[in-house]
Formats: structure tokens, C-alpha cells, sequence
């Protein structure tokens, strides 16, 4: 589309010179050569300050709320998000592909991975930019959303009750799935029942032909079932009445590979999904589900499950010190993610296993007693458990000598590379703004 064209769909003043924008960037950190940047206001920053960052960077042009200096062409709006909501339900009014919404406490960007590798085996699939998928990153994503596409894939995120609502009305997906529900954003939501609610939203479709993809293990699938308006649910999970049954899993960590079947329809089929993680099979199987409903054969694009990029530091197995085993979880941290992770490491044998953890955040009240349970349930499985935050110290176990809390990161780090030998597996992972990928990085060989 031509900025003179996104200037009259925004009611919006062009500045210069109309060239074709395909692709925007909303970072200048990330900026690429020719991408239009768009100046978002938020409440600790306002991305006009950055507006000679992305020019010096190779900006092809501007959308912005008031004037700039600049050579470039921009385009002056009353308010740049709102301009990206109004090309994003121009663009979604105009799209004939298949629209996928998808949800959940944990795996919405792993999800959005598999999915769109999957459908990228059959035709052009477009996908949520990284991880974008709030109330800014949606109608981000959506911005070159073209009927290039056959299909799109958009990850739907909450924080707060409500938001979940206006994004699926924003995407209207035809097709929307729920990974899972875990305790998680508290701060925002009061507790597992109120976000179950607030994720059910997602299968509330425009109109009668909506498909409803579901977990089968979890205890609000009846809700959810009873909730939806869709024509049509499909389950998949390793419960026995799963129209997508996922069976045998193994992980093989030395060769980064998780193995499962998938039974459907009384076929079974043999699946190779690349990383590590009993819960991707999940992921997978929900992927393989949304395909068969859409009239792809799985035996048909299966085999990119082992080719597929996970976002990094999710369960990245890495060299470390002493050629020793490193787990580099560290991308973000809750409760159900924790114990996920637990158990894969708890699950292997012969090694001496190592917990690096940092905190928790977003929590709300349930703080304390969330921490005592991960600290409970990883209590007998794992060697060390050490630990970064004050978050922690709502755990007392005084015998424990293996259980430690520390203030720093290089404090983490420094005692923690004394136990590692080659027969160690050592596990790090925290919540985002526990920097925990600063230690993970140390550690690296």
C-alpha cells in the first residue's frame, strides 16, 4: 500500500513524497533498511524522540502525531496507534485467508511457531511479528497483512480482563485455539477462573462458521465447550477422549529432539518435533489438529515439525562449562512453565541436576505461596536449587544446604559454576525482568 493511500484510510496528512510501505517497525532498535517507522506514544517513552535513530538506520518514511524535521516523507494522525487499528481492520476487512487466533497463559508464540511452519509447507502463511501480541502488537502484526496470504496465524494476549475481547474483534479469527490456562498475570486477573473467562473469548466468532481448537486435559474445556459459539470443536491432549491423542513422548536431549505419535481419526502418526519438552508435543498436536480441520493431510507437513525455529532461550540446550549440559530457559517465567520445566529436567537420569531460578513476577497476592510450591514440587526431583529475588525468601528450609537465595547475578552465577562438572544439567529460568539470560549467557561454553 502507498503512504498516500494509509494517509486517506487514517485521515491522516502526508508530508512529502507517496512510495509503496509494506513493512513497519514500531523499535528503532530492531529497525530494518526500508521499513516505515511508526512513533508510538507510550507512558514512559514517546517514539518521536527516536525519529533520527530509525532515519540514520535506513527508515523509508514516518507515521507520526505531530511534524518532524526530516527529509523523509511521514504521515501526521491524531494518534499513531489508532492509525494501526484502522489499517489493521482495513486489512482484516479485506483478507479471504484463513484468520487463526490463538491464546493461552503458556506457548501462544511457540504455537504461532509450529502452526505457521506447518501451513508455510502448503502455502504462504503470514504470523505474528515475535512475540507481539498486545493491544499494540496485534494491529502491529496486522499492518502487512496482504492477500498474498492464504493464511494468518496471530497470537492474542491478556493482562488485564477485556483485552482479550477487543483483539478478537479486531482479528476475527474463523479459526481460534487455546493452548492451555495457568496461573499467570495475576496482577491484572484474580485468579485461574477469571483468566479461563477472559481467554474464553477468543471463540466468540463474527459470525456461524467459527472452529473452536480446545485442550483436552484441561479442567475448563467444558466451560469453554458450553462458552463458544463455534460450529464445530475440535480437541486435542493426551486425555482419552482427544479427537488429536498424543502418545509415547520422549525427549532425546543430546540430539535437541522430542518424539511423539498423534492418533486421529484411528490413524497414528509418527511425529519429530526439533527442542526438548514433553509439553510441545501439545503444541504440535494442537498445529497438526488446526491443519486437518483446514483439509491438509498431517502426513503432508509433519515433517517441518523438525525443522521448526523456537524463540530463543525457551528450553535451548546449549554447551556449558566442562562440556556439561546447559538449559537456557529464560525467556519468561510462571508457575505451570516452572513445573514444565522441572520435570524435563527432573526426567534426566544420571545426571547431577542444577535449578537456577529466578523470580516470578506479576504474581499479585499469590506471590509467596506460588514460590513455596514451586519450591516444594522441585524439592526432591532436582540436586540444587538456587535462587534470585526477594521473592524467595517465603521459603525456610534451613537442612536444605543445597537450596540458596542470592542478591546478584554474579553472585548466582559464581557459586553456581563451581558444582558444574560433565555430568551436570543445569536449568536456568525466571521471569523476563529477572534478567536470568544474563547468567544463562555466562554459562554458555
Amino acid at each position: 500500500m502507498e503512504l498516500k493511500d494509509l494517509a486517506l484510510l487514517s485521515n491522516g496528512s502526508l508530508h512529502g513524497d507517496s512510495l509503496e510501505a509494506s513493512e513497519f517497525s514500531i523499535d528503532t532498535r530492531s529497525i530494518k533498511k526500508g521499513e516505515v517507522y511508526i512513533a508510538i506514544e507510550g507512558q514512559n517513552f514517546d517514539g518521536h524522540d527516536f525519529i533520527k535513530d530509525a532515519e540514520n538506520k535506513g527508515a523509508r518514511a514516518f507515521i507520526v502525531s505531530r511534524e518532524v524535521s526530516s527529509n523523509l516523507p511521514f504521515i501526521v494522525v491524531n494518534n499513531t496507534l489508532d492509525f494501526m487499528e484502522t489499517i489493521a481492520v482495513h486489512n482484516r476487512s479485506s483478507f479471504s485467508g484463513n484468520m487463526i487466533g490463538i491464546t493461552g497463559t503458556n506457548g501462544k508464540t511457540t504455537s504461532k511457531q509450529i502452526l505457521s511452519s506447518l501451513l508455510s509447507q502448503i502455502h504462504k502463511t503470514h504470523k505474528t511479528d515475535g512475540n507481539k501480541n498486545n493491544h499494540i502488537g496485534v494491529p502491529f502484526s496486522m499492518l502487512n497483512m496482504e492477500n498474498q496470504y492464504k493464511s494468518s496465524v496471530l497470537e492474542i494476549g491478556t493482562s488485564q480482563v477485556g483485552e482479550i475481547k477487543n483483539l478478537t474483534n479486531l482479528v476475527k479469527p474463523n479459526i481460534a485455539a487455546i493452548t492451555n490456562v495457568s496461573s499467570g498475570h495475576l496482577q491484572g486477573l484474580r485468579d485461574t477462573d477469571s483468566i479461563a473467562e477472559e481467554k474464553g473469548d477468543i471463540l466468540k466468532f463474527y459470525n456461524s462458521n467459527g472452529i473452536a481448537v480446545l485442550p483436552r486435559d484441561s479442567s475448563y474445556f467444558e466451560f469453554w465447550y458450553s462458552k463458544t459459539n463455534a460450529k464445530k470443536v475440535v480437541s486435542f491432549g493426551i486425555h482419552q477422549d482427544s479427537d488429536f491423542k498424543v502418545m509415547n513422548p520422549s525427549i532425546d536431549v543430546q540430539n535437541n529432539l522430542t518424539s511423539f505419535q498423534l492418533m486421529h481419526d484411528g490413524l497414528i502418526e509418527e511425529c519429530l518435533i526439533n527442542g526438548v519438552g514433553i509439553h510441545n508435543t501439545l503444541n504440535a498436536a494442537m498445529g497438526l489438529a488446526i491443519c486437518s480441520v483446514l483439509g491438509i493431510e498431517i502426513s503432508e507437513v509433519k515433517d517441518a515439525l523438525h525443522n521448526v525455529n523456537f524463540p530463543e532461550r525457551r528450553l535451548s540446550i546449549h554447551k556449558s562449562i566442562a562440556n556439561s549440559i546447559l538449559i537456557d530457559d529464560s525467556y519468561n517465567s510462571n508457575p505451570a512453565s516452572m513445573k514444565r520445566s522441572i520435570d524435563l529436567i527432573a526426567s534426566m537420569n544420571n545426571y547431577k541436576k542444577i535449578c537456577l531460578f529466578g523470580a516470578m513476577k506479576e504474581l499479585a497476592d499469590d506471590s509467596s505461596s506460588l514460590h513455596s510450591d514451586i519450591y516444594e514440587y522441585a524439592r526432591d526431583k532436582i540436586d540444587f536449587f538456587y535462587c534470585l529475588g526477594e521473592e524467595w525468601n517465603c521459603i525456610q528450609d534451613p537442612d536444605n544446604t543445597n537450596f540458596k537465595i542470592f542478591l546478584s547475578h554474579e553472585e548466582l552465577y559464581e557459586s553456581s559454576k563451581n558444582l558444574i562438572n560433565l555430568d551436570t544439567v543445569t536449568l536456568v529460568k525466571g521471569s523476563r525482568s529477572t534478567r536470568m539470560d544474563v547468567v544463562a549467557d555466562k554459562l554458555k561454553n
